[in-house]
């Protein structure tokens, strides 16, 4: 690597021979400096940015040459409108075998570029056809191809030429017929065939299918599965703007499989849009989203021959790299499209600030998503379409709401049911690396540490370092350890050394930010937990995380905000409740709390810590004390009754029971008030019952601090005292 020799954009290393920066996408060689290179420019729909005679990019304001076309720092394409390449009047005059729309080269004899798809046959940049032709869109209705595909009507118009609704006379089902090329040689008509016949192996749920190839003559044409239904781009001009972000959302998420088989099969479909999806339901009623244009399909290669897509959704970098990754970057564009109606112009490439548009306002976690997704640094995006996926399931559970009953899974940590509970809360432990050579090892000392067995933990740990010295995840277990113990010093060694090893990894993030909470630097520790909402956005426990700092912070509002965004998506989360619980008492909101507190399910680990909260809450600190509160209160300890045999139940039996016969001697306890646990509300009745608890609590419990002040109210309560 050259010395000194820096990406424009970024100003990461880069090679002398490097066209695409490998950390931020941009193209470093403009496609006319690279000799020309077959397919170098991508097929426009529609203007990015305005023609430049110099100056500044519009888009990332690097300095640019007079009439260059594309941006060397970030990539823009600076002159384009429509689907005709803009030039200035002093780009040289158009020669007779360039392409008018992208001059590549132009054999005379053919009707459309190679290169772009250009149609010869009108007149574009004022060049005239070459030869008389015959109109494309010549195929008349009842015209029969191949012996049993019979015309039925034009339907609509693709890159290469007209498309059409066919029905196949043997098989008595519609299709649909596209132009695949049309050329006065029969030769360059079978090889555009051949090299498209991949597209027949493509057999997917959300994909349109390929039947056949065909050629007539000197035309070529492509025969496909026809779907019944409405783009997406259609349904959002029905809608008349912007779709729900929910509904959105579960569009892309259903069509994300297509991408994950396409990535296996080694393709890249390179213009994903919402023109390019179709909804179709079904005759039982269901629906499903397809692919219906896979004109656009490559092989995925690090130089391909023909590169094409639309402005305003391709990532800078696929103009001359097209990936499955770019794909991503164009579906997270075409989303922020669905739910915003964004201008593509207005930034080309990445999210416009989140305040431009009210579905990025109201859902923040959507807009953390979109920005990740479209991120300037190619490195820093997701990697493939499962992970995409995984990460906006997540995002939807937090915009729709999860379903209660149904834990919420994750691929990156671990459920709660699994984890157990530090002293900074619940762990959220990041899943094992099944890859890790120490996997068994692993495996045995996450055992031995939900089972609270540290030491045991420690030399599995160590063990499997053993095993594998880089293993990320037995180092970082190791911290984990260290910080329960409060041996900072040494959790600090295992994080910064595994900061070195894995630099950027989020699992390096999660227990950095564990660290810095337990050393008590929270304003620290609330960055990295917020650098790591955005790089996870569809995760659950770094937002957990960061409520809990928040509210030691002071900032319980914020706490709330929080708790309740991962509550609505995982309704059964009983420390969430606990959390979101605290800070809204923290805010003297006690009806919520109380309401919040109510929805721990009784099978939850926590159902007697709840209810015998929601006592202290209705006795102690809902004031004045109140008969109804007093019945709340009683009604929340009889749930525990046979439930369980801890001390705390019959101090706070005995606490219900006691206050209500203060109420009753002042003559603030109506006499039709029920209680549950005694059959009526005398005074003596409600002394006797709070003596009794007040004992059981007093043989249960050791060594209560509290233990003489309990003795004074049983005594004081005792109907049998002397008065």
């Amino acid at each position: 690597m050259r010395t000194g020799l820096q990406c424009p954009h970024c100003r990461q290393p880069i090679n002398a021979a490097d066209e695409v920066c490998e950390e931020c996408g941009a193209v470093l060689t403009p496609p006319a400096a690279a000799g020309g290179r077959t397919g170098a420019a991508p097929a426009v729909a529609r203007p990015v940015q305005a023609a430049t005679a110099g100056g500044t990019c519009p888009n990332c304001q690097a300095p640019v040459a007079a009439g260059a076309e594309i941006c060397e720092a970030c990539g823009v394409v600076l002159a384009t409108t429509g689907n005709v390449r803009v030039y200035s009047q002093t780009a040289p005059a158009l020669r007779a075998d360039e392409c008018p729309q992208c001059r590549g080269p132009r054999t005379v004899a053919e009707r459309f570029c190679r290169r772009c798809g250009a149609n010869y046959t009108t007149s574009l940049g004022g060049l005239a056809p070459s030869a008389p032709v015959m109109p494309l869109n010549a195929l008349p209705a009842d015209t029969v191809l191949a012996g049993k595909y019979r015309v039925v009507k034009a339907i609509g118009a693709g890159g290469m030429g007209a498309v059409y609704l066919a029905e196949d006379c043997v098989l008595k089902r519609p299709v649909v017929i596209k132009a695949l090329l049309q050329s006065d040689d029969p030769a360059a008509v079978a090889q555009a065939v051949q090299e498209r016949e991949f597209l027949a192996s493509i057999k997917h749920t959300n994909i349109v299918a390929i039947y056949d190839f065909i050629t007539v003559g000197a035309d070529g044409y492509i025969v496909m599965e026809y779907v019944q239904g409405k783009t997406l781009y259609e349904i959002m001009e029905d809608h008349g703007g912007p779709l729900p972000v929910s509904e959105a959302v579960s569009y892309i998420l259903a069509i994300l499989p297509a991408f994950t088989y396409l990535t296996k099969l080694g393709l890249v479909y390179c213009d994903f849009k919402p023109q390019n999806v179709m909804l179709e339901i079904l005759k039982d009623g269901s629906r499903v989203v397809k692919l219906i244009d896979l004109g656009t399909v490559i092989h995925w290669t690090p130089k391909p021959e023909a590169i094409y897509g639309t402005e305003g959704y391709y990532a800078p970098e696929a103009i001359q790299a097209p990936s499955p990754r770019t794909d991503l970057y164009t579906i997270c564009r075409a989303l922020a499209l669905m739910v915003t109606w964004l201008d593509l112009d207005n930034p080309p490439f990445g999210m416009p600030p989140a305040e431009y548009y009210k579905a990025f306002r109201d859902y923040p976690v959507l807009y953390r998503l979109l920005v990740k997704g479209t991120h300037t640094t190619a490195g820093r995006r997701f990697n493939t379409a499962e992970e995409l996926g995984e990460q906006l399931a997540g995002v939807q559970r937090l915009i729709a709401g999860g379903t209660p009953g149904v834990p919420v899974s994750s691929r990156l940590f671990n459920s709660a049911g699994l984890t157990t509970t530090g002293k900074l809360g619940l762990r959220g432990e990041p899943v094992l690396d099944e890859s890790d050579a120490a996997l068994d090892l692993l495996r045995v000392g996450d055992q031995a540490l939900r089972g609270g067995n540290l030491t045991a933990a420690v030399g599995y740990y160590h063990q499997a370092l053993g095993a594998n010295p880089k293993s990320l995840d037995a180092h970082l277990r190791l911290a984990e350890i260290a910080i329960e113990g409060g041996k900072f010093t040494e959790a600090l060694a295992q994080v910064t050394q595994m900061q070195r090893t894995a630099p950027g990894h989020w699992k390096v993030a999660w227990y950095t930010g564990r660290l810095l909470e337990a050393q008590g630097d929270l304003s620290a520790a609330a960055e990295s937990y917020s650098d790591l909402l955005a790089d996870l956005p569809g995760e659950l426990p770094p937002q957990v995380a960061l409520a809990r700092v928040r509210a030691r912070q002071g900032d319980h509002s914020g706490a709330v905000a929080l708790y309740t965004a991962v509550l609505k998506a995982d309704p059964g989360s009983t420390e969430t409740i606990l959390g979101l619980t605290e800070a809204l008492l923290a805010l003297d909101r006690f009806d919520e709390a109380a309401e919040v507190l109510g929805r721990i399910n009784e099978a939850a680990a926590k159902y007697i810590d709840a209810q015998l909260l929601l006592c202290h809450l209705f006795l102690v600190r809902m004031v004045p004390l109140t008969a109804a509160n007093v019945s709340r209160a009683a009604q929340a300890i009889g749930y525990l009754e046979g439930r369980t045999e801890d001390p705390r139940y019959y101090l706070a039996r005995g606490e219900v029971y006691r206050r209500a016969r203060d109420l009753a001697r002042a003559g603030r306890l109506p006499t039709t008030t029920t209680l549950v646990g005694v059959p009526d509300t005398a005074g003596d009745t409600l002394g006797s019952a709070a003596e009794a608890a007040y004992v059981q609590y007093l043989r249960r419990a050791a060594n209560p601090p509290d233990r003489e002040q309990i003795v004074r109210r049983r005594f004081a309560v005792a109907p049998w005292r002397l008065w």
